[in-house]
């Protein structure tokens, strides 16, 4: 009977360690893609970069709830997968919510084993939210990089989940609609609060 009950622990505790998440850490620093297309004064004041990796690597550090969610680019991440991410795009200007919405675009490779497993591409809008108007640029672009952990999270997490890209919002009027490939839609993801967990 002993020897029974010594048995069915050791497979408790063994598909306990199966079922162990592992974790997932956010490369720094994030990096710009080669060709990136951003206004050089906001790159400079707003430092997107640094905004992704503390919302990116907060919401990595909720999925693995432990440490920072970040490993620097230099050191071996051990058992750990490596979330390689690069900005491609940033759409704004000086002005705050006067000068149209702001968006985001990155790429980001997910790395287990210094092999790229998963790839994705996607590009998050904001105008501001309720209070958009009283924003000023950087704010609302920190807006959009909460929104882009939120949904890179869920990704690493879920391999049968694809983040879809984002069209323009309506206010998409301004000078910048011009030069934006997308088309209008409706109000994104972040100004009707979603929060995919």
């Amino acid at each position: 009977m002993k020897r029974l009950l010594f048995i069915a622990l050791c497979l408790a505790s063994s598909s306990a360690f199966a079922g162990e998440r592992r974790q997932v850490l956010l490369e720094t620093p994030v990096t710009y893609a080669s060709g990136a297309s951003v206004v050089e004064r906001v790159k400079d004041e707003c430092h997107i970069d640094d905004m992704l990796t503390r919302r990116v690597g907060e919401a990595l550090a909720r999925l693995n709830r432990t440490g920072d969610g970040t490993i620097d680019a230099n050191r071996t991440p051990g058992d750990a997968q490596v979330l390689r991410l690069q900005i491609t795009y940033v759409m704004g200007v000086g002005g705050g919510a006067w000068t149209g919405p702001k968006a985001i675009s990155v790429s980001a490779d997910l790395i287990d084993n210094g092999k790229v497993v998963r790839h994705t591409k996607f590009k998050r809008w904001s105008v501001g939210g309720v209070w958009g108007a009283f924003k000023g640029t950087c704010s609302i672009l920190d807006r959009t990089t909460v929104v882009i952990g939120k949904d890179l999270r869920r990704w690493v997490h879920n391999p049968r989940y694809e983040i879809k890209d984002e069209d323009a919002p309506d206010q998409a009027s301004a000078p910048e609609a011009a030069t934006s490939p997308a088309g209008a839609s409706a109000t994104t993801a972040q100004e009707r609060g979603e929060t995919e967990d």
